[in-house]
């Protein structure tokens, strides 16, 4: 009968056992691979995507925090809308519990953007032109004239909100004070470059809902138009009136 092994009770037999169960089930799932990037990207494309990725990345964790993709969007000269950001989470992110974002995810949320235009600069400057009536687009209005006009159309801007961009518009140089001329399509460009450091939302902090406010300022213009057109009609109409009794009178003579 072969000796009993000295030590050997429950406990070492459920070790073996988990130890016999490991070795079944095989070597633990490797991580998974990130996908490649788009294939319609460069490598100058790539190389400046991953620049501008390690800037918002300050704890090299090789991870984005989600507040700061908007920002890093703009960056890029994406204007990119509310709805267009959570339908970009919604596509790339695992889950809605997820609050960071990865490089390969950042990369596919680039081209989703790419793929789906961006005309919030083109409608914010055609608003700007159709409320300024700079119906030539020489791309400069009145401030003042403006300033009545979005006081009064879309989401009235207050003073005080107006002050502010005075004081903006006078800091970067797109209001000229001696003749009250401002170069609205200057004004954009700058807002758009700048980030949350000194604006939540460029262009929206001064409550431009372009496609609304662009809407708005073309329906009043064709009203004008129209009124305008009208008020010419009549005053023909009377000068017809007035000529035909002056020919009746024979007061002037028929053509």
């Amino acid at each position: 009968m072969p000796p009993k092994v000295k030590g050997k009770g429950k406990g070492d037999s459920a070790a073996a056992k988990a130890m016999m169960g490991a070795a079944a089930a095989g070597p633990a799932p490797k991580p998974k691979k990130p996908p490649p990037p788009p294939a319609c990207f460069s490598p100058e494309d790539l190389a400046k995507f991953k620049e501008l990725y390690k800037e918002f990345d300050e704890d090299n964790t090789e991870k984005i925090p989600l507040s700061k993709i908007p920002v890093m969007l703009r960056k890029l000269g994406f204007n990119p809308k509310g709805a267009e950001i959570k339908e970009l989470f919604k596509q790339f992110l695992e889950d809605e519990f997820v609050d960071t974002v990865e490089y390969h995810e950042w990369l596919f949320m680039i081209e989703a953007k790419m793929n789906w235009g961006d005309d919030f600069e083109l409608a914010v400057t055609k608003a700007f032109a159709d409320v300024g009536h700079d119906d030539e687009e020489t791309g400069k209005v009145d401030l003042e004239l403006l300033r009545q006009e979005l006081m009064t159309w879309g989401e009235p801007l207050s003073e005080i909100e107006f002050t502010d961009w005075i004081r903006l518009a006078m800091k970067d140089k797109t209001y000229n004070p001696e003749d009250g001329s401002f170069n609205y399509v200057k004004f954009i460009e700058n807002m758009n470059a700048k980030d949350e450091k000194y604006t939540q939302e460029p262009i929206n902090f001064f409550k431009l809902d372009q496609k609304t406010l662009a809407a708005m300022a073309m329906k009043k213009a064709q009203e004008e138009r129209e009124e305008q057109e009208r008020k010419e009609a009549e005053k023909r109409a009377r000068e017809e009136a007035k000529r035909q009794r002056m020919i009746a009178e024979g007061l002037i003579p028929t053509d």
